[in-house]
């Protein structure tokens, strides 16, 4: 008789004419979704099969059946996953060639596709807009990279046509890891998103100023510093944004699109906040450091004195 374990905890349920694994998969596979949770994996008495084996494998042959479920982060997070591995493999085969061969071209034209498809699941459960990230802090972003891989993954006969698409695969790696951050923060306890937007609320004279140092910096010929500061500030409001994000998601009976201070947005402020980091990005990308200097001075820490209360609001909003 074949035992089905969910999770290691075992199902107590009879099977209903089922013949063979594949049937009772989908049988069990509707019941998890409707219960709003997602096959992670499986294995076949120990073992892990393809789904497509699953149709040959009789009940009546099968000691056990174990069944791996998880929330749809855990399914996100399994999935990028693999998508990083990926990308780490397709990198240590193409590095130093100049062509591929007909099998190699052949996957990458299933995986490419793949691998953005991954991409932009997690990103609009993420709600980032990918116009307005830039891996590298400068040149394109996460769209412009992801066109590029696709369009380069088809015509790959060349030294020169591997170096470009090896250089965006390196950058789609970076954003990859960016994305782990960020799924990082969304599994947080809503103490902790909390903490971290109470700390951004507490912290924002130094915030305001080490954007400000950055132009300093900048100004007395300081640039490896000022990179550095500028990254670690970008890196805080990363943060920031994805426990916010976080936090609306939690508490999707409050309004967030109307929340408004003085007839401004929130949405509106985060959106200008977005495209002043992108503006940032592509002034060090073209080495204008007068123009960055202004955003940094003037721009930025205006809008982040207009984000502030906004975030106290919401705190207000939460804790009630």
């Amino acid at each position: 008789m074949m035992n089905i374990y969910i999770n290691e905890q075992q199902l107590d349920t009879k099977l209903d004419g089922e013949t063979n694994l594949g049937q009772v998969l989908d049988e069990i596979q509707k019941w998890i979704e409707s219960n709003g949770k997602y096959l992670r994996h499986f294995t076949v008495n120990g073992k892990e099969l393809n789904r497509s084996d699953l149709n040959t494998v009789g009940v009546d042959e099968t000691e056990r059946l174990d069944l791996f479920v998880g929330e749809e982060l855990d399914v996100i997070e399994d999935s990028l996953w693999e998508v990083d591995n990926y990308v780490d493999k397709v990198g240590s085969t193409l590095v130093g060639r100049d062509s591929l061969t007909e099998k190699e071209t052949e996957d990458l034209k299933e995986g490419i596709p793949w691998i953005i498809s991954m991409i932009q699941t997690t990103t609009k459960i993420l709600n980032l807009n990918l116009t307005l990230i830039q891996p590298m802090g400068k040149g394109k972003n996460v769209e412009e990279i992801l066109e590029s891989l696709l369009n380069g993954s088809e015509v790959l006969d060349s030294t020169k046509t591997i170096e470009t698409f090896l250089e965006d695969l390196r950058d789609v790696k970076l954003f990859l890891m960016d994305l782990s951050t960020r799924l990082a923060v969304m599994r947080m306890d809503e103490s902790e998103l909390i903490e971290i937007i109470t700390r951004f609320v507490d912290d924002k004279e130094k915030v305001i100023k080490d954007f400000m140092l950055v132009n300093e910096n900048f100004q007395s010929g300081k640039d490896h510093l000022a990179s550095e500061i500028l990254n670690d500030a970008v890196g805080r409001l990363t943060g920031l944004m994805s426990a916010l994000v976080s936090v609306q998601t939690r508490h999707s009976e409050l309004d967030w699109q109307t929340l408004a201070i003085d007839e401004k947005k929130l949405s509106d402020v985060i959106g200008q906040l977005n495209v002043t980091l992108s503006n940032i990005a592509s002034a060090m990308e073209k080495n204008d450091i007068v123009y960055a200097g202004d955003i940094l001075e003037y721009e930025l820490p205006e809008l982040l004195d207009a984000f502030i209360p906004f975030l106290s609001l919401v705190l207000e909003r939460v804790t009630v």
